[in-house]
């Protein structure tokens, strides 16, 4: 004699299997969220990564070009280009400083100055920009193509300022002005 089972047990014996898949279908849910959200973060790390190098990169162009005005003495714009050592083949990246000319907006008396009387020198501020670019492209490394669109991009604005500055070289080379390098006299 077979032994029946209770009207109440029928009624359960599929229960268990639409739990088990519930519980599976939260968990597979909650399994691609966290996917999504590591994800968009690691994204994001990158972006900032990315951000803070472009960042430094025309800090440095900045530190380039002031070190050439004080050297050479040169305050023209510059470029500097950099080329990023390939991940892959064919995969072309550069990091792309452009320096403005250092533009002169106020020139004052110098607070060294007392040291060498007899001589012009002024204290002279400088505004100067650059802006940091990471570019990218396949293909052949050089040229660049035209279309390329950037992946990064920092723009950086500085007043930099020289004392002592001889005025003679002012004038030497923003070729503006007539110095008497004698008496250190100007007509700026």
């Amino acid at each position: 004699m077979r032994r029946s089972m209770p009207n109440h047990h029928r009624a359960q014996r599929g229960s268990v299997y639409i739990i088990t898949l519930v519980v599976l279908l939260v968990l597979t849910v909650l399994g691609l969220s966290i996917a999504l959200i590591t994800q968009s973060e690691m994204q994001i790390g990158i972006n900032e990564r990315l951000g803070e190098t472009m960042f430094y990169a025309a800090g440095s162009g900045i530190e380039v070009s002031t070190a050439k005005a004080l050297v050479i003495p040169d305050l023209q714009a510059m470029r500097i280009d950099q080329v990023v050592p390939r991940a892959l083949p064919n995969l072309n990246v550069r990091n792309r400083v452009d320096v403005s000319r250092f533009r002169p907006i106020m020139d004052s008396p110098c607070d060294l100055c007392q040291i060498n009387e007899g001589l012009a020198y002024a204290k002279l501020h400088h505004q100067v920009d650059a802006t940091a670019t990471r570019i990218g492209w396949q293909g052949a490394a050089t040229p660049i193509p035209a279309n390329v669109s950037p992946l990064a991009q920092k723009r950086l604005e500085v007043m930099v300022s020289f004392q002592p500055w001889p005025l003679n070289t002012q004038a030497m080379i923003y070729g503006i002005g007539n110095f008497n390098q004698t008496t250190g006299d100007s007509d700026l």
